[in-house]
């Protein structure tokens, strides 16, 4: 081979070739390094090789070289030497070097092929960048994230550690993923393990009923995928607490399952009043009327009689039972009317309308009842007037029934914007049970009224003391 062929040859190489003879004077080079060094080959033929050393490391590798002269053998290219060569223009570039001893007609020269790792490098710092934010992003996450390995705990943030109930990762890293599952989904887990999903495959979430450290119930869930963890397939585990959303989908059933049930009992509540009215009406006013046509009927046998003072007498005794019987007919129908909406209410406003009650309350039960009104001037619209009227009436009407009480204080004010009822009583308590029982409809009921315009309604029973109904309501 010639030397013009051999050139050839050292030019169609990718790499930047630099060939030395023994005493470590560059003989030839190849176009590809003044590519990467900037050097023509006529600035670099018959100079050392350090000239293209650092100077800082110029003294080293002339003791390297030396050494390695001594009993040249081929030398891979070795990553982690840190090693750089120098510029035309002084900087410096990271490079990997083979070195080979060839024989030519003219002696033994050392072929040195350099190899850019700027790009790798780059790569790498980018990648160790991303590694970097990767971490941060997910020690500083709010979520608990678990790395496993067949089952073996690698890594976890500081997330995962509070879930977990420790103190430190310590007490996590390198123990089995499964001491931390309870002991119910203990064997599901286990088959998930030992079925790893490969990178970027996500399993479907698991959803786990466990404890806190204060044993209080939480629910998790468990999202795992497939990932490269220090180079080998692993899981990643995101433990996501959805107590909160667990419990407001169980606290919306709850209200559906409320309103279900106030809308049944509410229409037989609608068909019982219904029939209570007929049957008031049928047998109160209907009787009345019955009585006073008959006492109209015997009219026709008084006038047929010959003694006209005998007919005066029957006339005048017929008029006053007739007109006793309108006026019982008249009362039986106002207090019906009152039963449906109190005239006084409309009339007169709400604290008369109160006061009518519990003076009713008193008269029917028995058990006294004080009253106190101090609206402060605000009048609430009939809306609200109405649902607190009712509210009384309902409280009322549950004392009467359940409270074996022998007193109770009514209490109405307006303060802050607020209209606020309270209804105590001395009777023996009502039950907590029976307070949050979705089938206490009157409750349920009475909440609803003040739920109506933002407000809310307060029960408590105290065991022997009796119960305390408070309600506040928005004026506007």
């Amino acid at each position: 081979m010639t030397r013009e062929e051999f050139q050839r040859v050292l030019d169609s190489l990718p790499d930047p070739v630099v060939l030395s003879d023994m005493r470590g004077v560059i003989t030839r080079v190849n176009t590809k390094v003044r590519e990467l060094l900037g050097y023509d080959a006529s600035e670099l033929i018959g100079r050392e090789i350090e000239v293209l050393v650092p100077d800082h490391l110029k003294e080293k590798h002339l003791k390297e070289r030396t050494h390695y002269y001594i009993e040249p053998i081929p030398r891979p290219m070795l990553r982690n030497l840190n090693l750089t060569a120098r510029r035309r223009d002084g900087t410096d570039v990271p490079v990997e070097i083979s070195l080979s001893p060839l024989e030519t007609p003219d002696g033994k020269w050392i072929i040195s092929v350099i190899h850019d790792l700027s790009d790798r490098i780059q790569l790498e710092q980018a990648r160790r960048e991303s590694e970097e934010r990767y971490r941060s992003l997910v020690d500083l996450s709010p979520e608990a994230i678990v790395v496993h390995a067949m089952g073996e705990i690698v890594y976890v943030n500081e997330a995962a550690v509070q879930l977990l109930n420790r103190d430190s990762r310590s007490e996590v890293i390198g123990k089995s993923f499964l001491d931390f599952v309870p002991q119910a989904y203990v064997e599901e887990v286990k088959r998930r393990i030992q079925t790893l999903p490969h990178p970027g495959q996500r399993r479907e979430p698991m959803l786990v009923k466990t404890t806190r450290r204060n044993g209080q119930e939480c629910f998790l869930e468990a999202i795992s995928g497939g990932v490269q963890y220090g180079g080998k397939p692993a899981a990643q585990v995101i433990l996501r607490d959805i107590t909160d959303r667990i419990k407001a989908d169980e606290e919306l059933k709850g209200s559906r399952e409320q309103l279900r049930n106030l809308s049944i009992y509410l229409q037989s509540a609608r068909e019982s009043e219904r029939a209570s009215l007929a049957r008031e009406i049928h047998d109160e006013l209907g009787g009345f009327l019955t009585a006073i046509k008959l006492d109209l009927a015997l009219f026709e046998d008084a006038l047929e009689k010959p003694d006209i003072r005998q007919i005066q007498d029957e006339v005048r005794q017929k008029l006053e039972s007739i007109g006793s019987l309108v006026d019982d007919t008249v009362k039986s129908m106002r207090r019906i009317i009152t039963e449906l909406r109190p005239v006084l209410l409309d009339s007169l406003g709400l604290s008369p309308a109160i006061e009518w009650l519990a003076e009713d309350f008193q008269r029917r039960t028995g058990i006294t009842c004080s009253v106190a009104m101090n609206e402060g001037g605000h009048v609430p619209d009939g809306e609200r007037s109405t649902a607190v009227y009712r509210i009384v009436q309902e409280t009322l009407t549950n004392v009467a029934r359940h409270a074996q009480a022998t007193h109770v204080d009514v209490n109405l004010s307006c303060e802050g914007g607020q209209l606020i009822l309270t209804v105590s009583d001395n009777g023996k308590g009502i039950e907590e049970e029976r307070v949050q029982n979705a089938r206490s409809f009157g409750l349920l009921g009475m909440r609803e009224r003040a739920l109506l315009f933002g407000g809310t309604v307060n029960i408590k029973g105290s065991a022997g003391r009796g119960t305390k109904v408070e309600v506040q309501i928005p004026l506007t």
